[in-house]
């Protein structure tokens, strides 16, 4: 029982994984697939052959399925950036920028919205800057503060 054990803290399944790192098993696989260790398919890629990333399990019903090696892993993923909320240091700051454009973008439109020029000039000094980091993204950001401001740019 303990060698079964002792291979379970080893080997992980996507959605335990995914879990460590606050992603679904989905997200979790395209993580592995983004940085190499995965191929489209879902199969493993030569990197994670050759660095013994995962171990085939093959069930005496059903289908094959992988498990990753936890530790290998995770030391792999953070290596490239990937912090434990399943987004890489650079997606995180542009996420923390996003969030940042919304809340302007929200004042500059409150200002607007009360006759005053100054909002209208600040929406078009923030225009560019949100077009830069994403309209998508801090639309999203918009929505997550709870505002029904809907962003359109030409």
């Amino acid at each position: 029982m303990d060698h079964k054990k002792s291979f379970r803290k080893t080997w992980r399944t996507l959605t335990e994984l995914g879990k460590e790192f606050g992603v679904s098993a989905v997200k979790f696989g395209n993580l592995l697939k983004k940085y190499g260790l995965r191929e489209k398919d879902g199969e493993p890629t030569q990197k994670a052959i050759t660095g013994g990333f995962f171990n085939k399990i093959t069930p005496n019903e059903g289908k094959p399925y992988y498990l990753w090696h936890r530790d290998k892993t995770v030391q792999f993923l953070q290596t490239q950036g990937v912090e434990k909320n399943g987004l890489s240091s650079q997606e995180a700051l542009k996420t923390t920028q996003a969030r940042k454009l919304a809340r302007e973008w929200i004042e500059a439109q409150r200002l607007d919205d009360e006759g005053s020029k100054l909002g209208y000039l600040i929406a078009a000094e923030l225009e560019p800057e949100i077009k830069r980091i994403g309209v998508d993204l801090v639309q999203s950001e918009l929505k997550k503060l709870g505002s029904e401001i809907v962003l359109y740019f030409d």
